[in-house]
């Protein structure tokens, strides 16, 4: 009878790890702030001399806006894929894994789903698909539940 009631779950999808704790809304805010906070001071110590130099204007998008972009871009999908983890989530001892593998490691597709797609989708309706942490079993956010990841605190800190 309890084979019966078990519940089946769909193809890749693997239940949490029972050793992880999930990362909560309040410390993933933390960590974004940190990393926006870094991104910030590149901006200023990199892309603001930059834009002098070469006497741009803030009245029109440049094409440093856009390397501008495209580093933060690039940094948040980069170091996420590499090792899990941005400054902000290093320095608040949180990573990101997936919940299709054993070990956790995330794939490439995982990371442009989570980063760009899940984010972007997250934003729209007022920010609700970050709000969804809050509210979420396992804490995850609506970019979490489309990429099939976690966020979890790390062992190693």
């Amino acid at each position: 009878m309890s084979d019966l009631m078990a519940r089946q779950e769909p193809d890749g999808w693997q239940e949490p790890p029972r050793e992880h704790h999930f990362a909560g809304f309040w410390i993933r805010v933390a960590a974004s702030l940190l990393d926006s906070l870094f991104l910030v001071g590149v901006s200023l110590l990199v892309f603001n001399p930059l834009r002098r130099a070469m006497g741009v204007s803030g009245d029109f998008f440049s094409l440093i806006d856009l390397m501008e972009a495209l580093f933060g871009l690039l940094y948040m999908i980069l170091l996420t894929w590499w090792t899990g983890q941005t400054l902000g989530k290093l320095i608040t001892g949180i990573r990101v894994i997936s919940a299709r593998q054993s070990r956790g490691n995330l794939s490439g597709g995982q990371v442009i789903l989570r980063e760009v797609i899940g984010k972007f989708l997250s934003t729209l309706p007022f920010g609700l698909g970050y709000l969804w942490v809050a509210w979420n079993p396992q804490k995850q956010g609506w970019h979490d539940l489309l990429a099939k990841t976690y966020v979890v605190y790390d062992r190693k800190t």
